[in-house]
């Protein structure tokens, strides 16, 4: 007589359970981690980094200013918002907006900071060039009718060549005339210069100081600014003053420690712009291909004039006009209006669980409450690390990856559901549904996760915003329901209380565990007596 087999022998049993308080106890500490950094760095302010929708901005507007006085090309724009934007990604000013136009090119940071959005906009036509005369910057009186040169491109062009014949000279010509000029420079810093990254670099110029307390006679270029390979922003180790560290490349890291080594003695000018920024003393030969430019910076202005050195020159100069501010009216009545129906569909779907699931309706508010709080403590974080910003498009990703948390809490429950319609007891039934349900939630997190990263890879702009906030949700997900709401589900199946089918809102599946249990006892009943006979 063959012996029936046992049902238990048929499927194995789950793994030993770790024990819950672990799980709870490491994602506390974490949570503990996250808020400790927020409140105890960077300012402690607990306020997220918000995008120019939702805070406003500041926009400056960037006019194209050619030599010949001729519209730019569509080429040459494109190029320049190129270069741009790349800036913005060296600065971290994430959430800003560079757009072409017509002619122009439209900054937009967050923020009220117009210095900010200007700096972007900076020509930065870097050249090296011997000094052959300073003098001190003489006040000049201010012109009774200023010309107005951006009024029209023939006026712009006319007042950069009649510069270019008062300020400038070939290799081989007498400096008499330009030493004479020096005199009657306006060095002042709100006088208009026609000249500013209008110079031609193969021939003399008389320029001034970034401080407009310097005239400088300089030599022709001996270094372009397109032969730096990298620019970084520094202190030196004696006075810890900011400077910027710059290395060449090409035939410039040969030709630099050559030069030193040849006008040891002699001042050598960095010019910005048409701008005197550095003009140090050479003291001895520069035996490395690279150099530093100092001038008196704060950290933040070495900083940004290292971005716009690294990042290249711009194919134009341009004239910014005066900082706009961009109103957040829009963005905060739809970020108002979004909250609120947010909002209304979280209440629903609380109401929803709490009348299903009852006890386990419970745990799934606490554990969206702290998944809630884990990803506005990272949020903020992240704004000051890498400078993300949050704006109407990641509060939409927020919300979606939310939904998906609630989605895992279903899948394991509805599991759990499954385990004791075969007969099992709530606690039994726990520890079986989870092995499945976690499979299930890893895979439904990875397809998620996957196509955030190709939107977040593919897209620009907003949407990419949109694509971080739900890739991160999509992790925390994970995160939240290993080590918050399994853990909890467990601690409550042991509890005599709270396994009560009257309270944990499973009576129902409860009772059909119940007759199930009935049916199959007679079934065993007379599988050992058959095994005694």
């Amino acid at each position: 007589m063959t012996t029936p087999r046992r049902a238990s022998a048929k499927r194995s049993g789950p793994p030993r359970e770790i024990p819950p308080w672990r799980p709870l106890t490491a994602f506390l500490v974490l949570l503990a981690v996250v808020y400790g950094l927020v409140f105890f760095t960077g300012g402690g302010s607990p306020t997220p980094k918000l995008g120019i929708d939702l805070q406003g901005g500041t926009r400056v507007t960037l006019t194209a200013r050619t030599p010949d006085g001729q519209p730019p090309s569509r080429d040459q724009l494109n190029q320049a918002k190129q270069i741009i934007e790349q800036r913005v990604n060296g600065l971290g000013v994430s959430g800003s907006e560079v757009v072409v136009n017509g002619n122009n090119l439209v900054i937009t940071v967050p923020g009220d900071d117009g210095k900010q959005a200007r700096s972007l906009g900076q020509t930065a036509r870097l050249f090296v060039r011997p000094v052959e005369n300073v003098t001190a910057a003489t006040p000049q009186p201010k012109p009774a009718d200023e010309q107005d040169s951006d009024e029209n491109g023939e006026t712009s062009a006319a007042a950069i060549d009649e510069q270019r014949k008062l300020r400038q000279a070939p290799q081989g010509a007498n400096l008499d005339a330009l030493t004479a000029q020096m005199a009657k420079m306006d060095c002042s810093p709100g006088a208009n210069d026609p000249l500013l990254g209008n110079d031609l670099p193969d021939q003399y110029l008389v320029a001034c100081s970034q401080d407009g307390t310097e005239v400088y006679l300089l030599g022709p270029e001996i270094i372009d600014g397109r032969d730096i390979k990298n620019a970084t922003a520094g202190t030196t180790q004696q006075a810890g003053a900011w400077i910027v560290q710059v290395e060449f490349k090409g035939d410039a890291q040969n030709f630099w420690p050559t030069y030193t080594g040849q006008n040891i003695g002699k001042q050598t000018a960095f010019t910005l712009d048409t701008k005197v920024v550095s003009a140090p003393q050479i003291r001895g030969a520069i035996t490395t291909p690279q150099t530093e430019i100092s001038g008196n910076f704060t950290q933040q202005e070495s900083k940004d004039l290292a971005n716009v050195l690294k990042y290249g020159s711009l194919p134009l100069s341009f004239e910014a006009s005066d900082a706009e501010t961009v109103s957040a009216t829009l963005g905060l009545s739809s970020l108002k209006a979004g909250l609120i129906a947010g909002a209304v569909g979280l209440i629903a779907v609380l109401l929803y669980a709490l009348l299903y699931y009852r006890m386990l309706g419970i745990l799934t508010v606490l554990s969206l409450v702290l998944a809630g709080l884990m990803v506005y403590g990272i949020i903020v974080l992240l704004g000051r690390w890498i400078g993300f910003t949050l704006d109407l498009a990641g509060i939409a990703g927020l919300i979606i990856g939310i939904g998906m948390t609630a989605d895992s809490f279903v899948v394991y429950f509805e599991r759990i559901k499954d385990e004791m319609r075969e007969g099992r007891s709530f606690r039994s039934a726990v520890p079986r549904g989870w092995a499945s349900a976690r499979r299930t939630i890893w895979s439904g997190n990875a397809v998620s996760f996957i196509a955030a990263a190709v939107i977040y890879i593919l897209a620009i702009g907003e949407v990419r915003g949109f694509a971080f906030t739900l890739g991160l949700t999509t992790i925390l997900d994970i995160v939240v329901v290993f080590l918050v709401t399994h853990p909890l589900v467990v601690l409550a199946s042991r509890s005599e209380f709270l396994s009560r089918p009257s309270v944990n809102g499973l009576g129902a599946v409860s009772e059909v565990a119940r007759r199930r249990r009935q049916a199959t006892r007679p079934d065993r009943a007379t599988a050992s007596e058959g095994s005694a006979k």
